[in-house]
């Protein structure tokens, strides 16, 4: 994690960054630590911009592309729509979009937090809520590309 820390953007980058999408005065907030209890997470933003009508994360990757949120990353987007909800929580602001800073590929763009996918989000909040109480192993995932970074392999029946 050393590299990522001194690979993100200077406060004065990231606000240059981030006046280039809210037109509104806002204050910025870095290593944000945020909550959730409706879906019973917990973390540390990024940065997080507050304005007077809206709380927008600010998520830093070192590598991602709005093309590979769309078509691979899905663990990228549920994380920050859970991040999303969790500063609407802790910041009581309605949060309606996230900006993402990607490092290596010097580019910024917006996601838009829309009502399905939060719903998605919490869908996989109250199924892993679930597993937990169950102590049950989840069924398996239909894409084997996804078993490479599942904890449950060693256990799975499908391996």
């Amino acid at each position: 994690m050393r590299f990522a820390k001194t690979a993100t953007p200077t406060l004065v980058e990231l606000v240059e960054i981030v006046k280039n999408f809210i037109e509104e005065e806002f204050t910025l907030l870095f290593e944000v630590p945020v909550e959730s209890r409706s879906l019973g997470v917990w973390g540390k933003v990024d940065a997080v911009a507050i304005t007077k009508s809206e709380a927008i994360p600010i998520e830093i990757k070192l590598t991602t592309s709005p093309e590979k949120l769309k078509r691979f990353a899905i663990h990228h987007v549920v994380q920050i729509v859970a991040y999303a909800l969790a500063v609407e929580e802790t910041f009581r602001l309605p949060v309606r979009r996230v900006l993402v800073v990607s490092v290596e590929g010097n580019t910024v763009f917006q996601f838009t937090v829309n009502p399905s996918f939060r719903e998605y989000v919490y869908r996989l909040s109250r199924e892993l809520r679930r597993v937990v109480e169950d102590e049950k192993i989840p069924s398996p995932t239909p894409s084997r590309r996804r078993c490479r970074a599942c904890f449950y392999r060693k256990f799975c029946s499908r391996l």
